[in-house]
């Protein structure tokens, strides 16, 4: 079993023990950011050519890895695309979540804090979202394991037109219902930036 695997939200909560609620528009008062000229000028050409090809690896390649190198403009991270996350191969926490962003600096290897999971979809955002969580439990057992845990957990499902955002807390999964639009990027990357500095060390 692996991330891929956790499709309804019944299996997250039976295999894994994580309760689901619904939240609306949670992060609608974060201030976007000011973007670069690069992430402008680069999204001119990339945002149209990616949903022109309208494939998930398309998608992932021209909008959402260009959003997480601007959010790196903005905050300290490193993030990993499609790297091995092979936390816990008993509850089914295996495989290669599309990006992982981390509260660190290191760009060799995954190192903890894991902060924020990102799945790509070419469709039906819904569809991804069992998977983001089961990839969030696997952030906060990672973190754990290494002496570094944090709270909130946060997940990403996009099609890179619209974006829907999940924080897991205490055992809990919140969705917010709300399916926020690219426009110019720069809200998405506000949000992006408010979840890596909200997330706080737990004792």
């Amino acid at each position: 079993m692996a991330y891929s695997d956790f499709k309804t939200f019944d299996q997250i909560n039976q295999d894994l023990g994580i309760a689901i609620e619904a939240g609306s528009e949670l992060y609608r008062h974060i201030e976007p950011v000011k973007l670069t000229a690069w992430f402008i000028e680069t999204m001119k050409m990339a945002y149209t050519k990616a949903t022109r090809i309208n494939t998930e690896s398309a998608r992932q390649s021209l909008i959402v890895d260009n959003v997480l190198m601007e959010l790196n403009q903005h905050i300290v991270i490193s993030f990993f695309l499609e790297n091995t996350f092979n936390v816990d191969a008993d509850k089914g926490l295996t495989g290669n979540p599309d990006s992982i962003i981390s509260k660190s600096d290191n760009q060799l290897y995954i190192t903890s804090p894991v902060v924020v999971l990102v799945e790509a979809k070419k469709s039906d955002l819904g569809s991804g979202l069992p998977q983001c969580i089961a990839e969030m439990e696997a952030a906060r057992i990672f973190n754990e394991r290494k002496g570094r845990p944090i709270a909130p957990i946060y997940g990403v499902v996009t099609d890179g037109v619209l974006w829907q955002f999940l924080s897991l807390q205490d055992g809990t999964a919140t969705i917010d219902s709300y399916f926020y639009n690219f426009d110019d990027g720069s809200k998405i990357v506000g949000i992006l930036k408010f979840f890596v500095e909200s997330s706080i060390p737990q004792a």
